[in-house]
């Protein structure tokens, strides 16, 4: 239980850094003009939540040893963040759908990567921090 915990708060913290870090990476090689209203700074935007979603998504499995909800929840926290941005900056109406399509993509290359599994095992049901 706990074990979970920690994994879903590192990986929402990695996943919204890795997502932070391709906008800024991307604003910086937009040119001048360039503002949230482009459509590259939107296309910068979704690609980092596609990313973010990923490395929370890994992050989760990996310190929750590989229990495939975790996963999905990391993959949620990264679409709600996005949908939060989305509506805040009034983004272009294609951003919402794409958002949802790269954070879902980015938990589900996750799992696959990792082989993750639904059901937990008997030795992660043992006690409250699960060596």
């Amino acid at each position: 239980m706990l074990r979970s915990l920690i994994a879903m708060i590192a990986a929402v913290i990695v996943g919204l850094t890795a997502a932070k870090f391709v906008e800024a990476a991307g604003l910086s090689a937009l040119p001048d003009g360039a503002g949230p209203t482009g459509a590259s700074y939107q296309v910068l935007l979704v690609a980092g939540w596609g990313l973010g979603a990923f490395a929370a998504a890994l992050t989760a499995l990996l310190l929750g040893r590989r229990w495939a909800p975790l996963a999905w929840l990391a993959a949620a926290c990264m679409f709600f963040a996005a949908a939060i941005t989305a509506a805040t900056f009034a983004l272009g109406w294609a951003v919402w759908p794409a958002s949802a399509a790269v954070t879902a993509l980015g938990g589900f290359a996750a799992v696959r990567l990792l082989r993750a599994s639904n059901a937990l095992s008997m030795k992660q049901r043992d006690g409250l921090f699960n060596d």
